[in-house]
């Protein structure tokens, strides 16, 4: 090889070099955007990373709780509020008759996705999104969602509402996706029923147990209270409720304090004081006797 030979070669390469890193520029993966307001995700630790975490596992009662990617996660099943990852990310990794499901957290945290029962109700009735028992969960093909997961329902886009949802149903802008909520404005509801609102623009048919305070306003402090049960499809527990509790005034004459609220005293030897559709018991071993909900 002469010396023009080799400086032809190095000349060659040198041209070269830039137009490969100009392609691997053009054409090397890309990190994908974040959508403006889309929802966060918290993805599956490690058990390394998980012990590297002081509030894993931790009760909280806000996102701010929670060390991220930590979302603050309130599960009926066990009464509690805890920081948590995500403990699946496909229905493969749960145990048999379970699924793998998104839930909100708290302050609009990160979705967190655990495994949950397939259960036994249907579209349009209300459901725990973190249920402890088939009863209060939702069967297969629908989700539980809403404002505050109250109902079995199917995912929906907003842009093509009235394709969307099946009839007596809208959709919703809930979190963490909408979904198709229940409707009975401007429907007359079978005999013994009366048209019942929810949060989030939801309405449902149902019997109604106490005093429908949705009618009338409830006088003083008091606020109204609607209470739904999923084994009992159809049917709602309504009231006017004193709050009470540390720093608020004692509960009147006839009423005892529990959970923050002001219920009617009973002694379960006279249950039929309590009125229809409620029932004399405790919620606890450590909680007093009172008219609840004969759920």
């Amino acid at each position: 090889m002469n010396w023009r030979t080799a400086v032809a070669g190095s000349a060659g390469v040198l041209m070269v070099l830039p137009l490969a890193g100009l392609l691997w520029t053009l054409l090397r993966p890309m990190p994908p955007l974040e959508t403006p307001g889309a929802v966060r995700g918290s993805p599956m630790l490690n058990p390394e990373q998980r012990m590297g975490l002081t509030t894993y596992r931790r009760e909280c009662s806000s996102g701010a709780d929670c060390e991220p990617p930590l979302g603050c996660l309130f599960e009926a099943r066990y009464r509690q509020a805890y920081c948590t990852d995500s403990q699946c990310a496909a229905d493969a990794q749960c145990p048999e008759g379970q699924v793998c499901r998104a839930l909100a957290t708290k302050d609009e945290g990160p979705r967190v996705r655990i495994c949950v029962p397939l259960g036994e109700r249907s579209e349009g009735e209300s459901c725990e999104a973190a249920p402890k028992d088939k009863a209060h969960a939702c069967a297969a093909g629908w989700v539980c969602g809403g404002r505050n997961d109250t109902w079995c329902a199917r995912p929906c886009r907003l842009d093509v509402q009235e394709a969307a949802c099946p009839e007596g149903f809208f959709c919703a802008d809930t979190a963490p996706e909408p979904v198709c909520l229940p409707t009975c404005e401007g429907k007359r509801c079978p005999t013994g029923q009366e048209c019942v609102q929810f949060e989030g623009g939801a309405s449902s048919c149902a019997q109604v147990y106490g005093t429908n305070c949705q009618e009338s306003s409830c006088p003083g402090d008091r606020k109204c209270h609607v209470l739904t049960s999923p084994p009992h499809p159809g049917k709602a527990w309504m009231g006017c409720i004193e709050r009470c509790g540390k720093g608020l005034p004692a509960c009147g004459p006839g009423q005892v304090c529990d959970v923050w609220r002001c219920l009617p005293d009973c002694s379960p030897q006279q249950p039929d004081l309590c009125g229809e559709g409620y029932r004399c018991r405790q919620r606890g071993p450590e909680t007093p006797f009172a008219c609840r909900p004969a759920e």
